[in-house]
């Protein structure tokens, strides 16, 4: 107790144990409920108001919320309580066949434990804890482990740290946000720009099979094109109008002159503010880039599209990896996760709908879609529970990514953050990889 090395896991955790008391450290352990006859509770609480820490009463008492399956005063003669499951406490007992550890619990019963080791927060009262006390958790870890507090941290980087977020991370917004929502808008039209001057450039061969021919060709062999006459004039190879280059043109122009600074002596507005229809140019990027549907160019327009795509790629980071179908993964802001079916922007004509967004849609997990009114929809109407009103997170896919044996796969990295001020994180040297079950395709955003 003098050099203070007593400690309380809530959970069986029997590495922490191990290595703690390896260490010289004493665990004063939370009984199992119902070990004392139940008519003894109410003589149990009296006790409880009657007794005094023998250690002190200056000293704080560190709670375990009952939310986190304890009903305890840490610093108390009485003894603090746990429901464990049956093979937790076989455990237990593996752990000391002897007994040795619990007589020295008993003996560090009137003891407060100098280190805290719980399932959740809210399994501790952070007011009563004293300065000495160390708990495996501390308050407000949004910034690390939820997406939206990933996405705010990446946001506030500039201020902090002479670092570019974009050369390491995707892009991503906030939805629930009106000023993150207004610039995801404006990113989503412009990766639409510049995609449509990177098609325009491929031969018709080159270009991947869309997600929207696969839903409809999907739907059976016996059913023509010709049943569906809004699509006759946008199956492969129609030609659409130059202009619409013209104005893929204008607006990575504009976007490059305020990348450059070029903007600032004159008023130059946005590329979102132009002359340009963005409802109608998506609409006939949607149907180049998922339909197959033409694009005829001018040798010159070839010749401008390349060099412009060149003098963005000084600017833009992501340009090369964000591809030409402008794919967007909409995540729960702070779910982990994250399942759900993924949106492929195919035939929802015959899917019911719920507020405007397809039932397979609205859904609490990830989702992959390619039309910018689906994320603005989804993130408006889905009620989820597990989901906050409007703590969507919508980030840029990786179209062009790294890939063995061409599978995605993700490296998953633990992190121990020990202390907030000054930010200390310890990193693991081992980490794993997580395969995904079928091969990477952008054919299918399932």
């Amino acid at each position: 107790a003098q050099e203070k090395k007593i400690f309380t896991v809530q959970g069986p955790y029997p590495i922490i144990r191990r290595l703690l008391r390896a260490r010289g450290w004493v665990e004063r352990k939370l009984p199992r409920v119902g070990r004392q006859p139940e008519q003894q509770r109410g003589d149990r609480n009296k006790r409880r108001l009657e007794t005094r820490p023998r250690n002190g009463g200056g000293q704080g008492q560190a709670l375990l919320n009952p939310r986190g399956g304890a009903q305890p005063r840490l610093g108390s003669t009485d003894p603090l309580r746990y429901s464990w499951l049956p093979a937790e406490e076989e455990k237990r007992c593996d752990d000391d066949p002897d007994g040795i550890h619990d007589l020295m619990s008993y003996l560090a019963r009137d003891q407060l434990p100098n280190f805290i080791w719980t399932n959740l927060l809210h399994a501790t009262d952070p007011e009563l804890l004293q300065q000495d006390h160390v708990v495996n958790h501390f308050a407000r870890v949004d910034a690390f482990a939820t997406k939206e507090g990933l996405c705010l941290s990446l946001r506030n980087l500039p201020w902090i740290e002479q670092a570019d977020p974009n050369t390491f991370f995707p892009r991503c917004y906030r939805l629930g946000v009106m000023d993150e929502r207004e610039a995801f808008i404006e990113d989503f039209r412009l990766t639409a720009a510049r995609s449509l001057l990177k098609l325009a450039l491929e031969e018709p061969r080159d270009r991947p099979v869309s997600t929207e021919q696969v839903s409809s060709s999907a739907k059976g062999a016996g059913e023509s094109h010709d049943s569906h006459p809004k699509h006759s004039a946008a199956r492969a190879g129609s030609p659409l109008y130059p202009e619409l280059v013209e104005e893929a043109l204008e607006a990575c122009k504009q976007h490059l002159d305020i990348l450059q600074h070029h903007d600032i002596d004159r008023s130059t507005p946005s590329p979102c503010m132009t002359c340009i229809d963005w409802d109608c140019f998506l609409q006939q990027y949607y149907r180049v880039a998922h339909e197959g549907a033409g694009l005829v160019l001018t040798r010159q327009q070839r010749k401008q599209c390349q060099n412009l795509l060149q003098r963005l790629a000084e600017q833009l980071p992501q340009l090369d990896m964000e591809g030409k179908l402008s794919v967007w993964i909409l995540k729960p802001g702070a779910e982990s996760q994250g399942r759900g079916k993924a949106g492929g922007s195919g035939e929802h004509t015959d899917t019911p709908h719920l507020g405007g967004v397809p039932l397979s849609l609205c859904s609490p997990g990830i989702i992959c879609t390619t039309r910018l009114e689906e994320v603005l929809q989804l993130a408006r109407s889905c009620t989820a529970r597990s989901v906050q009103a409007g703590r969507w997170v919508v980030q840029k896919y990786v179209e062009r990514l790294l890939t063995i044996f061409g599978t995605k796969f993700d490296i998953r990295q633990w992190f121990v953050v020990t202390d907030w001020k000054p930010l200390t994180v310890w990193f693991y040297r081992d980490c794993y990889l997580r395969f995904c079950s079928q091969p990477f395709s952008l054919d299918h955003l399932e």
